[in-house]
């Protein structure tokens, strides 16, 4: 799954709108924000602690741009727990054909095509 950010942040803006909590980033990454904290502890996504003692974690707009640039085609889950995130194969999704029908009620059914129909 290709994973974008929508837009790069303001070169403009100051420090603190450049940072990103866990759940934003999260929701940028469609993952939860546990395996953006497991991205974080391992590494591959650099972030910054809110004090000493503190386990919450900010992340730089331009970081999370570099993180989709180098790792946007692999899942973030697979990142977070991959021994080489490098060596990981891009994870494609490929189309599928749907076919619909209405029900007896009137309900719109979609399924995937039977194969002999995807030619």
């Amino acid at each position: 799954m290709t994973h974008t950010v929508a837009a790069r942040p303001d070169e403009s803006a100051p420090n603190a709108a450049a940072l990103l909590d866990t759940a934003t980033v999260a929701e940028l990454l469609a993952c939860s924000p546990r395996t953006v904290t497991n991205l974080i502890t391992r590494g591959a996504l650099p972030a910054v602690r809110l004090g000493p003692g503190r386990s919450a974690y900010r992340v730089p707009a331009t970081a999370l741009l570099e993180f989709v640039s180098r790792w946007g085609h692999s899942e973030p889950a697979d990142v977070a727990v991959s021994l080489d995130p490098d060596q990981l194969a891009p994870s494609a999704v490929a189309p599928v054909l749907l076919t619909t029908r209405r029900s007896a009620r009137g309900l719109l059914l979609v399924a995937p095509a039977p194969p002999d129909l995807e030619g």
